[in-house]
């Protein structure tokens, strides 16, 4: 159009040509409402849950520790859920349970079948986390019971992976203690053996009674060795005193020395055996005490391995939905009849004003 054209010269023509408009619309539109007839309607269906702390599958402190745990996982949880949820694991599940090759019309023998059906349960499988951090999980289908069951089936099988995630890590854990405590006791067998020996050898049997038997024999036989002595001293320059009781005496202190001799070699016997048993006995109450920890660590984490501790928490089923989800069909309709009386108004502007054209 030149510049002499004027809004009210638009509108003449439009006027002018409406009968072709009309019947370009009308076409488009009853076109579009036949197609949208044909599409069949889709149904979803939604659960919603939020990731449980790993503190619940975690064994308490030991002792009298207590430790606050938390009951909802953080973003790392939820990320880990997501990141499950969005796994082919759970695809390839859904697809095999629920047979989806033949429901999705899908060749199964097909060259890229796996990848056409992964993406056909894709663009109908959706998982987010809403702006309340709860993940919500979302399936669409024809057949709307089919729907709230695989939501829900989705949802119980994610459940299981991050359940079977958690008992992986937690078998190791106890295997790892199960090696710990192997180790210690091939160590403690070791030191047993060890302190059977030098007990054997220096001819300890019991450490502390056996110590104060020998400091209160030694000390016992010095005490009467000293009085024997001060006695003889006393009495070898009595002439009134017998010749026999002083050889009686004399044998008497012989006797003493004799057991004070031998004590003292059996004191520093023992004392040189005591010397290695010490050690060796702190190391043995040592790895007692560390096994009976790892013991009770290792019963624990068999305990939770063995319980079903929450991996998730559930808010709501996936329920069977009232009203379909999809097609819109009214905004479909609405849409193609608004793009398709632009766009004959457009082409007639364009027609009328090539008319205007000199082309040679």
């Amino acid at each position: 159009m030149d510049q002499k054209t004027t809004l009210m010269d638009v509108v003449k023509l439009i006027y002018k040509r409406r009968k072709q408009i009309i019947i370009a619309t009308s076409i488009v539109t009853i076109l579009t409402i036949i197609i949208m007839l044909m599409v069949p309607d889709y149904f979803k269906a939604t659960t919603v849950f939020y990731a449980a702390s790993p503190d619940l599958s975690k064994p308490d402190p030991l002792g009298n520790t207590s430790v606050q745990k938390k009951y909802y996982g953080d973003k790392k949880d939820i990320d880990r859920l997501l990141t499950i949820a969005n796994s082919n694991n759970i695809k390839d599940y859904l697809i095999r349970k629920y047979d989806l090759y033949n429901h999705y019309e899908i060749d199964s023998t097909g060259k890229y079948a796996k990848f056409k059906i992964r993406k056909k349960l894709s663009n109908l499988f959706e998982v987010m986390k809403n702006d309340k951090d709860a993940i919500e999980l979302s399936i669409e289908d024809k057949d709307k019971k089919l729907a709230a069951e695989m939501a829900n089936d989705a949802r119980e099988k994610i459940k299981t992976e991050v359940h079977n995630l958690i008992k992986k890590i937690q078998k190791s854990e106890i295997e790892k203690y199960k090696l710990k405590i192997e180790d210690k006791n091939k160590k403690l067998k070791i030191l047993n053996d060890s302190i059977v020996y030098i007990k054997t050898k220096y001819s300890i049997y019991d450490p502390e009674t056996q110590s104060e038997t020998l400091t209160e024999q030694l000390t016992t036989t010095k005490s009467k060795l000293s009085f024997l002595k001060s006695k003889f001293n006393s009495v070898r320059k009595d002439r009134f005193v017998k010749r026999d009781s002083i050889s009686l005496l004399k044998a008497n202190i012989a006797g003493n020395e004799s057991k004070l001799n031998e004590l003292d070699s059996l004191v520093k016997i023992f004392n040189r055996g005591s010397l290695m048993l010490s050690p060796l006995e702190k190391q043995k109450i040592q790895y007692i005490g560390q096994m009976t920890l790892d013991n009770e660590k290792m019963n624990q984490l068999k305990s939770i391995y063995n319980s079903d501790f929450k991996v998730l928490h559930i808010v709501e089923k996936a329920e069977v939905p009232l009203r379909k989800y999809r097609p819109k069909r009214s905004l479909y309709v609405i849409g193609a009849f608004l793009l398709s009386l632009f766009f004959s108004i457009l082409i007639i502007l364009i027609m009328e004003e090539s008319k205007k054209i000199k082309w040679d």
